[in-house]
C-alpha cells in the first residue's frame, strides 16, 4: 500500500509493509528519497517525524517511554520506533526513511560557505534538524515520550 504524506506542499510516497521479525510481526512505514533535488533535509526530516507522530495513537501502551530516532550512517536511513523503558521492545508501527540520495546534495551544501551546518556530519545534522523540528511539534507534544536519538547501539543515545 503506497499512501502520499503532504510537507510544505510536497509528497512523499510512502508504502506501508507488514515484516516480521524474531517471531513478531510489525508494520513498516517506508519511504526512499531518491530526489534529493526537490527537498531539504529538513523537509524529509519533518515529513518523517509527523509520519511517526500521526501513528503514536496505535504505538503508545503502557510500557512505552522513548519516541526513538535511529540513523544508519552506512545506509544513510532513519528509523524511528516507539519503545520501551529497555530499548528493546518496539511498538507495531515502524517508520524507515532511506537517503542516500541526500549524500551528494549533502556534500555540496557542506563545500558552499554559507550553510548553515558547515563542516558537521550528516548524521549531525539530522540530529540537529530532527532536535529543531520537535521542539515545535505539537503532535509530539502531546504525548509524555522521551525522543533520543542515536547512532549505533541503543544503549548510547543522546536526549533531543
Amino acid at each position: 500500500m503506497v499512501n502520499q504524506q503532504q510537507y510544505g506542499g510536497q509528497s512523499l510516497p510512502w508504502s506501508e509493509t507488514v515484516m516480521a521479525e524474531q517471531n513478531e510481526e510489525y508494520i513498516l512505514h517506508h519511504v526512499a528519497v531518491d530526489t534529493p533535488e526537490n527537498w531539504t533535509i529538513e523537509a524529509i526530516l519533518a515529513s518523517c517525524v509527523e509520519r511517526a507522530v500521526g501513528l503514536l495513537d496505535m504505538n503508545i501502551d503502557d510500557d512505552s517511554l522513548y519516541l526513538m530516532f535511529e540513523w544508519n550512517n552506512e545506509n544513510s536511513s532513519l528509523a524511528i520506533v516507539v519503545c520501551d523503558d529497555t530499548k528493546s521492545r518496539d511498538a507495531q508501527h515502524r517508520v524507515l526513511c532511506d537517503m542516500p540520495a541526500m549524500n551528494e546534495k549533502i556534500k555540496q551544501l557542506t563545500e558552499s560557505d554559507q550553510w548553515k551546518y558547515q563542516g558537521e556530519s550528516f548524521a549531525d545534522i539530522v540530529k540537529h534538524a530532527l532536535h529543531d523540528y520537535l521542539t515545535t511539534c505539537t503532535g509530539f507534544m502531546r504525548y509524555s515520550l522521551v525522543a533520543v536519538f542515536h547512532q549505533g547501539s541503543r544503549q548510547q543515545t543522546e536526549l533531543l
